[in-house]
């Protein structure tokens, strides 16, 4: 079963950090995943900043979203994420009045800030394996966002999961060269989709060819969560969530069975006037 070419963005995983082995290749595997930026270019102009990008991983989002002159904070529970980012940071020299980069369980999130708009990228959501923990995470999000708020909270058509064969063998996702190390990477999955549980569970294989010839390979298994649609508008109304609109692209076309995403844009309530 084909899954998708790179790892989602971490935010919460009760089991082993699963991006203490994938850090070493997920910035070579995301540098080139651009499409969904636009659209958050778009809802930071809708509801303003500053932005809270959840699962924020090594910062793809964040420092576009800095680029674009919005005040971010970056939150993970991944550390080897984070010091990816970190370390990225200095060498920009992006300090943290543009970028605040902190470790913490979205789950239990507890801060002083108030932000115009959360962005949960890239199939993040999906970590949040039982509804108990989706429904703390949205609504820790709706409780730091500002009256009016927005919330961007993007993964993948889980309608996929009916329509993906099931493959008892290894599946190879892509092969790449690692700007870091100069080396090429051989990514490979195994995986499995519960659909009664909606648990798809994949197991990522790296084999990194040195400039010796040797084949040096990291494992990382991974469990992931679907959402359905109507479930996904069942939680974000829980959480206090308004006017939720779900769409099927990151040019905001009406979600449907055929789309390619399930891209939720959730309000807080307005204060009263």
């Amino acid at each position: 079963m084909s899954t998708s070419t790179a790892a989602p963005e971490s935010i919460h995983d009760p089991q082993p950090d699963p991006y203490v082995a994938l850090v070493q290749t997920y910035d070579a595997e995301t540098g080139d995943m651009r499409d969904d930026l636009a659209a958050f270019h778009t809802l930071a102009r809708r509801f303003g900043g500053p932005v809270l990008d959840v699962g924020c991983g090594t910062g793809r989002v964040a420092f576009d979203l800095a680029e674009q002159g919005y005040a971010v904070v970056g939150v993970d529970v991944s550390a080897p994420m984070l010091e990816r980012a970190r370390q990225r940071a200095a060498s920009e020299n992006v300090g943290e009045d543009r970028i605040r980069w902190l470790e913490a369980d979205i789950t239990a999130l507890a801060l002083d800030d108030r932000f115009g708009l959360a962005v949960f990228a890239y199939n993040g959501f999906m970590h949040l394996l039982e509804q108990s923990a989706q429904q703390a995470a949205l609504a820790h999000i709706a409780g730091h966002l500002r009256p009016g708020g927005g919330l961007a909270l993007d993964l993948p058509n889980p309608v996929e999961m009916f329509r993906a064969e099931d493959t008892p063998g290894l599946v190879l996702e892509r092969i790449f060269d690692d700007p870091q190390t100069g080396e090429q990477v051989m990514q490979q999955s195994l995986a499995s989709v519960d659909r009664a549980e909606q648990i798809l569970s994949v197991t990522w294989i790296y084999d990194r060819i040195g400039a010796d010839g040797v084949v040096r390979r990291h494992i990382a298994p991974v469990r992931l969560r679907y959402t359905m649609a109507a479930e996904l508008r069942l939680l974000l109304a829980g959480a206090g969530f308004e006017r939720v609109a779900l769409y099927g692209d990151y040019d905001f076309a009406e979600y449907t069975e055929d789309s390619p995403r399930l891209l939720a844009v959730a309000e807080t309530r307005k204060a009263a006037s």
